[in-house]
């Protein structure tokens, strides 16, 4: 299994404020999207009640400590179905949700995907980096300073190396430019 973590990063390390992020840009949500599509995604608890519902197409996995939180119902006041570990998982591109306590058990419980994606927020990005979990880097760097509380972590760049740049000039009412960057780990995996 890839694990690929995605994330859009300012240049100052910003990649959030009280919960959301702190700029608006389309390309790069569009981007978030195509990428991760069909494919599970895994957060924290804190980022799925930031988007409030399943991302469509995928299979949400939750961090959380919380032995019986549950997810916001749906928009009909309906309950939102859930699975937790040992269950079997649903399709990669089901929109379904799953919940786990720790790192490790959902990475093992996730071992039947060919891939993986790590969508926030900090606590999670910096977990999965301090234990070596993380294949793939794929980042979007904003080329401007953003005022925000929560920040990219420390990542050991000598143990990745760049293989795409997409470089997005400023462009419209946007005054700074971003690139679409992939970085892929060097080191043997863990």
């Amino acid at each position: 299994m890839k694990v690929s973590l995605i994330a859009a990063v300012a240049r100052n390390g910003v990649i959030g404020i009280d919960n959301r992020l702190p700029w608006h840009l389309p390309e790069d949500l569009a981007y978030f999207k195509q990428t991760t599509l069909g494919c599970p995604v895994l957060m924290g608890r804190k980022t799925y009640e930031s988007i409030n519902r399943p991302l469509p197409g995928r299979l949400n996995v939750v961090l959380t400590q919380q032995a019986d939180w549950a997810p916001a119902p749906a928009k009909d006041g309906s309950p939102r179905a859930v699975t937790r570990p040992p269950q079997a998982l649903p399709a990669g591109g089901e929109t379904a949700i799953a919940v786990a306590s720790t790192l490790d058990e959902a990475l093992n419980w996730l071992a039947p995907f060919d891939q993986v994606f790590l969508i926030g927020g900090s606590n999670l990005y910096t977990q999965a980096m301090e234990q070596g979990w993380v294949d793939t880097l794929l980042l979007t760097e904003i080329h401007h300073d953003f005022p925000g509380d929560a920040h990219f972590p420390f990542w050991p760049k000598a143990q990745f190396r760049e293989t795409q740049r997409i470089h997005n000039p400023p462009a419209g009412e946007r005054p700074w430019a971003f690139d679409f960057v992939t970085y892929e780990k060097t080191t043997a995996p863990r």
